[in-house]
C-alpha cells in the first residue's frame, strides 16, 4: 500500500523511506513519540500530502496523482487528529453528508449498512438530532469515525481515536474498531498515544521514530523489541 514513501520540508525530513501494507480486514497500528512522522505519513495515505519519493496504492491501483477527494472516491476514508465536525449540523445529519458522497461516487461498493446502523455501531443514536458541537468530547471522537465509515471505504485511517477518551470509553472503542473490521470488511490502520488501547486493537503494529520505520511485528514482538523500548516504550512500560 504504501512503498518507500519520504516527504521533507526544507532540508528536514518528516518521513523517510517508509513501506506499510494493511489488508482488507486487519487492524494495523501505528505508534511512536511526538513528531515521529505519524501524522505526516495519515496526510501522505490520505493524500492531504503529497510525497516527495515513494507511492500510495490501493488494490494495485496508483493513488500518488489523487487528491484527498479522489482518494475518498478510491476507498480511503479517515479522521483527524483535531476533531473536525461540522459542528451546525446535527450528528445524523454530519454522517448523512458522508453518506450522500458516497451513494454518488461509490455507488459500484454499495453495502448494506444505513446511517442509523452506522450510528448505532458507534453508540450514537441517542445523540443522532444534537448539534455535533454540543456532543461531550468522546462522542464527537465516534461520529468523526462514523462519518468516514459513511463512505464504505476499503481503508479506515484513524487518528488518534482514542486522545481524551477514559480507559472504559477506550475499552468500548476497541469493541466499535472491531465491529467496524468485522461488519464493513475493511482495513483499520490506527494511531494514538494510548498504547493499552493500540496493543489490545492491532494485529500488527508499525513503530516510527524521526520519520523512519524501526520496528514492526506483532503487539507482542513490538513490546520485546529492544529499539522501541530504547526509544520510546521505556523499561518500565506497562503495556499489557
Amino acid at each position: 500500500m504504501v512503498d518507500g514513501i519520504s516527504k521533507h520540508f526544507g532540508g528536514v525530513y518528516a518521513v523517510r523511506d517508509v513501506s506499510l501494507t494493511c489488508a482488507v480486514g486487519e487492524i494495523v497500528g501505528l505508534i511512536g513519540p511526538n513528531g515521529a512522522g505519524k501524522t505526516t505519513l495519515m496526510n501522505l495515505i490520505s493524500g492531504a500530502l503529497t510525497p516527495d519519493e515513494g507511492s500510495v496504492s490501493l488494490g494495485g491501483v496508483s493513488l500518488n496523482q489523487a487528491g484527498l477527494s479522489a482518494r475518498a472516491i478510491a476507498g480511503i476514508a479517515r479522521t483527524f487528529q483535531n476533531i473536525r465536525v461540522f459542528g451546525r449540523l446535527t450528528a445524523r445529519q454530519n454522517v448523512e453528508v458522508a453518506h450522500t458522497s458516497y451513494l454518488r461516487d461509490r455507488a459500484d461498493k454499495r453495502r448494506d449498512h444505513s446511517i442509523d446502523e452506522i450510528m448505532a455501531m458507534l453508540g450514537l443514536t441517542d445523540d443522532a438530532q444534537r448539534k455535533a458541537s454540543t456532543l461531550p468530547y468522546g462522542q464527537q471522537r465516534r461520529l468523526e469515525i462514523a462519518r468516514a465509515l459513511a463512505l464504505a471505504p476499503d481503508i479506515l485511517l484513524l487518528d488518534e481515536p482514542a486522545a481524551g477518551m477514559n480507559e472504559q470509553e477506550s475499552l468500548a472503542l476497541i469493541e466499535s474498531v472491531q465491529s467496524i473490521r468485522d461488519e464493513f470488511g475493511c482495513g483499520v490502520i490506527v494511531i494514538d498515544h494510548d498504547l493499552k488501547f493500540i496493543m489490545r486493537v492491532s494485529e500488527r503494529i508499525y513503530v516510527m521514530n524521526m520519520g523512519e520505520l524501526i520496528a514492526s511485528g506483532t503487539p507482542a514482538e513490538v513490546r520485546q523489541d529492544p529499539h522501541v523500548i530504547e526509544v520510546y516504550l521505556g523499561k518500565k512500560a506497562s503495556v499489557s
